[in-house]
């Protein structure tokens, strides 16, 4: 909820670190991990995608679904040519994803998400800075839609003081979401 991350690094030792590298696989991280405590704490560089990809798992009773572009072929008239199914798989269990859904609840309610609470809607997300502040991210769903929002440079430079997952990101994030599920009920 706060990102007070020694519970993490407790965890993550807890566990270890090789089979900690082998459960994140599950999800749908393919990048390089560094193979120490500090992955924990998001040392490993990972793509929006992956990251997205990963909260699928959250967002759908433990099923991971992988990212789509291409949904669908049409010809020029419209007729149907090819119909792109999701590929789902298992990450985890359905009891593991209500708890962990609950835990980013909280994070928008009351946590380091807050500004993603103008939504006006139920909804579930974390927020994300790296080293530096170089880069904010925030990935947040509601029961319709998964968005994944970045924010950085081209090159390795800091977005400023101050300029964290839930002060950047989430505000996008947000405004996205409210144009895109406008129609939702």
């Amino acid at each position: 909820t706060f990102s007070r991350n020694v519970v993490t690094v407790k965890l993550a030792n807890q566990i270890g670190v090789k089979p900690l590298i082998k459960y994140v696989r599950r999800f749908g991280i393919t990048s390089p991990l560094v193979p120490n405590l500090s992955l924990a704490l998001g040392s490993s560089e990972v793509t929006l995608s992956e990251l997205a990809s990963a909260y699928t798992a959250f967002a759908n009773g433990g099923r991971r679904a992988e990212p789509r572009f291409i949904t669908r072929v049409t010809d020029s008239q419209g007729n149907l040519i090819d119909d792109a199914a999701p590929r789902v798989t298992t990450a985890i269990t359905p009891e593991t994803a209500y708890m962990v859904t609950s835990v980013l609840q909280n994070v928008i309610e009351r946590g380091t998400g807050q500004r993603a609470k103008d939504l006006g809607r139920p909804a579930a997300g974390k927020t994300g800075t790296t080293n530096d502040l170089n880069d904010a991210w925030f990935v947040g769903y509601t029961p319709q839609l998964l968005t994944g929002v970045w924010v950085g440079f081209d090159e390795k430079r800091s977005l400023g003081p101050k300029e964290t997952g839930g002060r950047v990101a989430a505000p996008i994030w947000t405004q996205f979401m409210i144009r895109a599920l406008e129609n939702e009920p």
